[in-house]
């Protein structure tokens, strides 16, 4: 039997790499000692935040240097790929580090008791103190409430306070499981300068598990396809397998949060469609790994779509059959032209503004909008077979016809059915699309000159410096966003700044 132990040594040495330079990162993080609450305490704090992250980056680069020397290019190619772990890891960290920075001197989470924060806790404590009549109702996806009760008792909190603890945490893990799900799907530099990337214009401290979902839902469908499509050169044990690792791996995702199942659903099937070997009876492998998977997976939500449906035989009485789930929030995103989705300003409670989204250059439409709009016909030109962009194409246009399908009907019926929230799913799908043109093309013409600069290690050095500069201001960017000195309507620093109002009024942890 062969020895397959090597074949895991490098992955599992960069994930440790992953981790561990997002824990140093944190480690270093609690040394800040500013007033956040002040503008200048922030500005120190976010200062100080790009110091750590440089004296982190700084070493790494030197060695890329040092072992592009080395003529054994075999110390070079290691170098480079834990170095682009390591800055997976140092992407999120950052961000859940200028958390921290903004929390500094309260116990509580972001917003306190207040909106989604204070039902969380509530749920949580329901659990912990049995008491049904509590309980998160029955549509909302039970895992985060669970992980939170489990959390609050292990550590001996009260939940808000243990919600700060898991806003953090999981702000912070989102780099390096992106990272390591995109290392499925592409080699180290694109999995950090794509995945990681990419990642970093959905991730929303506040409610961190909802974005992790997506971040790793969608490289899972890649790969999943990607097995339907190729799942004849595989064994019946080896098929087997990978449905029962989808299954679960969907099933946890969707526990944590199904709506981006909903948006995602109709692009994805349409992709496993068009990509299963229909031919020659090579569609029953795809059929086997396909049914095991379905099987698990509705194994996993069994019990959360049983309460689903029994709540839906009740909550239908006298209601003349409208959905199930009747969304009337209207919030500022839910007022804004439904064909702008860049930037997504939360579902913070706040008055529409004409002046937004801000007029582009091009009929309305910006530069970013445009480049994103480039990338994906770019990525079609130059990989329009290739799975990966197959995949998330479906995914993209199946998403954006929903949205205009639920928008549609909101005068009709004054429900809003989250539609907003596809802006979250459109933005992460179409930045990986640029990511994706780039890789194509890079490709393209590194195929054209085999010998020439784009294989280079200088290439390498320079992409991981470029990336180093675009991490760094990213994470000081959203970092900036939840600063309690920044309390503008609608902006995310409301959301600090209610956690020292309730440790300035002494309010007790736990909710009423």
């Amino acid at each position: 039997m062969a020895d397959t132990s090597g074949r895991w040594r490098a992955p599992a040495l960069e994930a440790a790499v992953a981790f561990g330079a997002m824990g140093l990162f944190l480690a270093l993080c609690p040394s800040i000692h500013v007033s956040p609450m002040l503008r200048i305490g922030a500005i120190s704090g976010l200062a100080s935040l790009q110091l750590r992250f440089a004296m982190i980056v700084l070493p790494l680069i030197i060695a890329l240097i040092v072992t592009a020397r080395v003529r054994n290019g075999a110390w070079f190619a290691l170098t480079s790929r834990l170095a682009c772990a390591a800055f997976a890891g140092l992407a999120s960290a950052f961000i859940a580090g200028g958390v921290l920075v903004a929390l500094r001197g309260t116990p509580y989470c972001l917003n306190a008791h207040n909106g989604d924060s204070g039902m969380l806790a509530v749920w949580a404590n329901a659990f912990t103190n049995h008491n049904p009549a509590d309980y998160p109702p029955p549509y909302y996806p039970p895992l985060f409430p669970h992980v939170l009760h489990w959390y609050m008792d292990l550590v001996d909190k009260p939940a808000l306070y243990a919600l700060k603890d898991l806003e953090i945490g999981i702000t912070a893990l989102i780099g390096p499981l992106a990272y390591l799900a995109w290392r499925l799907l592409l080699r180290p530099g694109w999995a950090l300068g794509i995945g990681v990337v990419a990642a970093l214009v959905i991730i929303e401290p506040y409610k961190p598990y909802e974005g992790l979902s997506l971040v790793l839902l969608v490289p899972l469908m890649i790969h999943f396809v990607q097995t339907l499509r190729h799942a004849d050169d595989r064994t019946i044990q080896q098929l087997a397998k990978c449905g029962v690792a989808y299954g679960l791996g969907f099933g946890v995702l969707c526990l944590t949060y199904s709506g981006w199942f909903k948006w995602s659903a109709p692009g994805f099937v349409a992709a496993a469609a068009c990509l299963v070997p229909w031919r020659g009876g090579r569609w029953k492998a795809s059929a086997l790994v396909g049914g095991i998977a379905l099987f698990v997976f509705v194994a996993v939500v069994w019990s959360y779509f049983s309460d689903i449906h029994t709540y839906t035989k009740i909550a239908n009485i006298g209601i003349g059959g409208k959905p199930l789930v009747q969304d009337t929030y209207v919030y500022f995103d839910v007022l804004v032209d439904p064909g702008y989705f860049a930037m997504w300003k939360g579902d913070l409670p706040g008055g529409y503004t004409p002046d937004w989204p801000p007029w582009g250059e091009l009929a309305g439409v910006g530069l970013y909008p445009l480049l994103l709009f480039l990338g994906f016909g770019t990525a079609i030109a130059l990989g329009r077979k290739r799975t990966m962009v197959i995949t998330l194409a479906c995914v993209l246009v199946g998403t954006w016809l929903m949205r205009f399908y639920y928008a549609h009907y909101v005068y009709e019926t004054k429900l809003v059915q989250l539609y907003p929230r596809t802006s979250i799913e459109l933005a992460y799908g179409f930045a990986l699309m640029a990511g994706f043109a780039i890789y194509y093309v890079v490709e393209y013409f590194a195929r054209k000159t085999p010998d020439g600069p784009l294989r280079s290690s200088s290439t390498v050095i320079g992409a991981m410096c470029t990336l180093a500069f675009v991490l760094g201001t990213a994470g000081s960017a959203i970092s900036d966003r939840y600063m309690p000195a920044n309390t503008a309507p609608r902006n995310l620093g409301w959301l600090s700044w209610a956690a020292h109002e309730a440790t300035i009024a002494k309010t007790p942890p736990d909710p009423p």
